[in-house]
């Protein structure tokens, strides 16, 4: 299969045409400027990437080798719904989705069990503890994390992995495209006004969230906060701060969010 990933350049988007690449799919690309982790992702294979997003260069792509999916950031819509790329897909009857819909069918297609960090705060770091932990233990893992990492890569596929850790963002209810394994709530507070107007459907989303995990674990607090007391269908893991221990990480945030890292590998 050959994917198309508009905006490659990007945070989101570029471990995941990474991801893609080395879990054997056909990649390309393309994006507004050049940078430094476009040159990345060309070392490590990636080489038909176009920087500029016009119709014709994405119809000589598509000459070459057709193209069966493009994926695209949530800014290219934001920016032109009726984007070059976009009206160039929908004329030739290319299958378009956000970045989700892609990742669900890898996750799907290499059979992973999908470990999901959420939450206003604190994701970032929980979910690159998660992955060092798993690293730390010789484990192999497939993952996703949306900054860069002394580590490792922003993405990573390892065919021998059984998991894949995803850091799952709540903005424009990314989340809610998945069904996790195990989901972990870093902290919740009213955020992202403009997806969510009201502090009720900020705490719905999360609800929701949960509701589709099979195990969740998550702190008294949040629990609290999302007013979980009526039932949800995940099972839940409630974890109390007090109850930390065996922990010398400096700041209280980070020790918390180790904490959540060790229930998950444990």
């Amino acid at each position: 299969m050959h994917i198309f990933f508009s905006a490659i350049g990007g945070t989101a988007i570029g471990p995941l045409a990474l991801i893609a690449k080395q879990a054997g799919y056909e990649v390309s690309g393309s994006d507004k400027q050049d940078s430094q982790y476009i040159e990345y992702l060309r070392q490590h294979g990636i080489t038909n990437i176009h920087i500029g997003q016009s119709r014709e260069a994405i119809a000589k792509v598509h000459d070459v080798k057709p193209i069966d999916w493009y994926v695209y950031s949530s800014a290219v819509v934001l920016e032109n719904a009726d984007a070059p790329e976009l009206r160039f897909c929908a004329e030739q009857n290319i299958k378009t989705s956000k970045r989700d819909e892609l990742l669900n069918q890898i996750i799907a297609d290499k059979a992973l069990k999908l470990i999901a960090i959420a939450g206003t705060h604190g994701k970032t770091t929980t979910t690159s503890m998660v992955i060092w932990l798993f690293k730390q233990l010789d484990l192999p893992l497939s993952y996703s994390v949306g900054a860069k990492i002394s580590f490792g890569d922003m993405g990573v596929f390892d065919p021998a992995s059984q998991y894949f850790v995803y850091e799952a963002d709540e903005f424009d209810r990314n989340f809610l495209n998945f069904e996790p394994h195990i989901s972990l709530i870093s902290g919740v507070s009213w955020d992202h006004h403009e997806i969510f107007p009201t502090r009720d459907e900020y705490q719905q989303a999360f609800r929701d969230f949960i509701n589709q995990s099979t195990t969740t674990v998550l702190w008294q607090d949040d629990y609290d906060y999302l007013q979980l007391d009526d039932g949800v269908d995940s099972q839940l893991n409630v974890q109390d701060p007090d109850a930390i221990t065996g922990l010398t990480l400096k700041g209280v945030y980070n020790r918390r969010d180790a904490w959540l890292a060790i229930q998950a590998v444990s």
